[in-house]
């Protein structure tokens, strides 16, 4: 019998199932399913919260001088003029049947209330990642997933049949609170059912499915006009996946590093026979004994261990220990929270852009599709730097570029596609900015304190998406605040960037000691060039000299 490793490998169960086939690309469609209709919850509120033209109503006398505002109303009697607050309530333009706004009468004073609901769906979904994410690791990716969906589906049909505002925000911030586990757990398992070597377009598929679920959604609104409606339509899909408990396996990595290897081995022969290739059965056979070989060994391996925690215990102060490493740490939180207000904002400013709000999210959606696979070729062909610098400056130059571009021109031009486009290649630089941000920051940062680095700009990342409503709410009263706003973040992470170093085709580093010597390394490698350079120049100067 042949000698096997201590540990079953997880990526060699996976190669030997084969990289693209029918059980992958099977499993593959219903994740990439439930993948796309996270993007439900989180930008439904742009319909749900839908705001049409409005004015106060009519009051019943006409004897009086009345002048009708959207907020309030004028009356004159004998030449005294007299204002209150739309005594008979408002009426609304056709654009939607019904909406939260229109329902509760979200409008003038009470205006914020609308951004208001939708902070507080992202304030769920920062708590969600936080506390209920770690479940996926301790009871497995598929159980979670599913039952997770399962109760957001019943308090989203619950919050579409909400009777106040309060108790609709409040559902919502449940609803919110499991979406993003959902959606991190759910791109866990992706990668996880393809070998290590062959991640890497599945991982851009997946997003590219979050960009159809915008697309549909944008459809979704279009045609459904009342809230309630909408609220079902999008919620009612996740009962759908109670049939993916026959399609959906559980996570072989999941199933092997808990040591569950006769659950993984029924997983295994269900995925053989599905893709029509032999079993790999000399991969189970000694998975038993070597069970039972690294349950004698475990006592000697944890002594080992708690030796070594007390030689070292990291934590995340270690993170701003040394010059280097706190620099990093500081522009990478920097970079996760400007990402994030920045695409969230712009998402959820899609109202306030010039035309038709349902395409204008439509077309949103679509241009995240090739800004996912350009971003994939460039991070292969000119590492992470660039490209990053690129999109960053990119979506912030945009931004400001439209502040400055009038809807018509003088002569009656209609400039108003321009002003789409280029929100929208905005929109392309800021997606690409987050897909490369995300990789870059798992790179930059040093073994013994990655998980620090990345816990914790996550963190930043969901303030950043608590944020971006509010920006957004300030167009109210100054149009082009959310434009400035993420004008300047982009363009300040792109010119922050430039005090980073490149990590493509790099080692990680292990320690912080290493960082710390690759950096000086590097200025040592620059210095001697320059050096070079100075004497090179100084030598044609001086030939130019005797000339």
């Amino acid at each position: 019998m042949s000698e096997h490793k201590l540990t079953m490998d997880a990526d060699s169960v996976l190669q030997s199932l084969g990289n693209y086939g029918r059980f992958q690309i099977l499993v593959f469609l219903c994740l990439c399913f439930i993948y796309m209709r996270g993007a439900w919850p989180v930008l439904g509120s742009i319909f749900l919260g839908g705001v049409p033209d409005y004015s106060c109503k009519k009051l019943a006398d006409v004897n009086k001088t009345v002048t009708y505002g959207a907020c309030d109303v004028t009356v004159s009697i004998d030449g005294q003029n007299t204002t209150e607050s739309c005594p008979n309530g408002w009426r609304y333009g056709d654009e939607f049947e019904e909406t939260i706004v229109t329902q509760w009468d979200l409008v003038c004073d009470r205006d914020y209330l609308n951004e208001l609901s939708t902070t507080i769906y992202m304030v769920g979904n920062t708590i969600g990642a936080t506390f209920l994410t770690p479940l996926s690791d301790k009871f497995g990716r598929k159980k979670t997933i599913l039952t997770l969906l399962w109760i957001q589906a019943a308090i989203g049909i619950g919050a579409a049949f909400a009777n106040t505002y309060a108790l609709f925000t409040a559902l919502r911030f449940f609803v919110g609170m499991l979406n993003m586990p959902i959606a991190l757990s759910t791109y866990v398992m992706v990668t996880e059912f393809f070998p290590s070597n062959f991640r890497s377009y599945p991982s851009v598929a997946v997003n590219c499915s979050w960009s159809i679920g915008i697309m549909v959604l944008a459809t979704f609104g279009y045609f459904l006009r009342d809230w309630q409606t909408l609220q079902l339509v999008i919620t009612i899909p996740n009962l759908l996946t109670i049939f993916f408990y026959w399609f959906i396996p559980e996570s072989l990595p999941w199933l092997i590093a808990k040591k569950k290897y006769k659950e993984a081995e029924k997983v295994t022969k269900w995925a053989s026979k599905i893709n029509g290739i032999s079993f790999p059965k000399h991969l189970f056979e000694e998975a038993e004994r070597e069970s039972e070989i690294s349950s004698e060994k475990e006592l000697h391996s944890s002594e080992v261990l708690v030796e070594s925690d007390h030689k070292q215990a990291y934590t995340f102060l270690d993170l701003f220990k040394t010059p280097v490493i706190r620099r990093y740490t500081i522009i990478t939180f920097y970079l996760w929270f400007a990402n994030s207000i920045s695409y969230f904002g712009l998402l959820f400013a899609t109202p306030t852009l010039h035309g038709n709000q349902f395409l204008n999210l439509g077309i949103s959606g679509a241009v995240e599709i090739p800004a996912q696979i350009v971003c994939v070729i460039a991070i292969n062909l000119l590492g992470r730097r660039k490209p990053l610098i690129f999109f960053l400056l990119l979506c912030g130059i945009m931004n400001i570029v439209t502040i400055f571009i009038p809807e018509t021109t003088d002569d009656g031009t209609d400039l108003k596609p321009l002003l789409i486009t280029l929100a929208m290649i905005g929109k392309f630089g800021i997606t690409g900015s987050y897909s490369v941000t995300y990789l870059y920051g798992s790179e930059i940062f040093p073994t013994v304190i990655r998980n620090h680095a990345v816990g914790i700009a996550s963190l930043f990342e969901n303030v950043g998406g608590i944020v971006a409503p509010f920006i957004v709410y300030g167009a109210t009263s100054l149009k082009e605040l959310p434009l400035v706003v993420f004008g300047v973040l982009t363009i300040v992470g792109g010119i922050l960037i430039f005090f980073l170093p490149e990590t493509h085709k790099r080692p990680l580093p292990e320690t912080i000691e290493e960082v710390e010597k690759m950096t000086k390394e590097v200025v040592y490698d620059k210095t001697i060039y320059h050096q070079a350079m100075s004497t090179q120049l100084s030598g044609i100067g001086e030939q130019n000299t005797r000339l």
